[in-house]
């Protein structure tokens, strides 16, 4: 599994973004999760999941994310890009 935490953010990133466009049902945080644990192959190993808990919730300390998708679904499990257009993948 990619173990560089900027590359691995950067993965997650792009996930949410993707999954974000598609609307709330798409927009929660079991999804993008299990779409990068898919795409990693971290499944087996216990500390490669915790890797992408630490970069997914760097994304919401860096406000790249943010809980709640709209005002029907304000918190977690559901997020929001703040500046879709803004957004950009760490590098």
């Amino acid at each position: 599994m990619e173990t560089d935490p900027i590359k691995l953010r950067g993965l997650i990133l792009t996930k949410a973004l993707a999954l974000v466009e598609r609307g709330a049902g798409w927009a929660q945080e079991s999804v993008v999760l299990r779409e990068v644990a898919k795409a990693t192959g971290a499944r087996a190993s216990l500390a490669d999941q915790q890797a992408i808990l630490s970069a997914w919730h760097e994304l919401f300390r860096e406000g790249k994310l943010c809980w709640g998708y709209d005002l029907d679904n304000p918190n977690r499990p559901f997020f929001h890009v703040p500046a879709l257009k803004e957004a950009t993948v760490p590098s």
